[in-house]
């Protein structure tokens, strides 16, 4: 015997009779023994249970990049409409967009900052309180309204 096998031992635990009989026949559709298979179960959950403790208060990458694009979409002050030449993934939901996708590209004050585009589904809405009513524009946007 090795010393691994050695080393495990037996562990009992009363079950309700019906979780016996599912036990069972998962372990029979496998194939494989209902000892493997309850200890392979508990191995997993021991390894998820661990996982979702060890997470628990500490922000995931995701959440961690959300507040850094957060940020970053804070320092723009505006929004250009553009086509894309080139590929490019939004900044808000990652979505690859490629060139020709209509977008909007973010204008900071920051230099040497990267660029920010967003895809026209994540553009920013304004608040219905604060949006003026629009008039139709005329031909020229610098000319002056008669």
């Amino acid at each position: 015997m090795t010393d691994d096998r050695r080393k495990e031992k037996v562990l009992h635990t009363r079950i309700p009779a019906a979780l016996e009989l599912q036990v069972k026949r998962l372990a029979e559709g496998l194939r494989v023994p209902v000892s493997n298979l309850v200890r392979n179960m508990i191995e997993d959950a021991i390894t998820v249970a661990t996982r979702m403790r060890d997470s628990v208060g500490q922000p995931s990458t995701t959440a961690r990049r959300a507040a850094a694009d957060h940020a970053e979409l804070a320092a723009v002050y505006g929004w250009q409409p553009l086509t894309l030449n080139t590929t490019a993934p939004c900044a808000r939901c990652g979505r690859s967009m490629v060139p020709g996708d209509d977008a909007l590209l973010g204008l900071t004050d920051r230099p040497q900052a990267e660029r920010l585009f967003l895809c026209l589904d994540c553009r920013p809405t304004p608040s219905p309180r604060r949006a003026p009513a629009r008039k139709s524009s005329p031909r020229n946007p610098f000319a002056k309204e008669k």
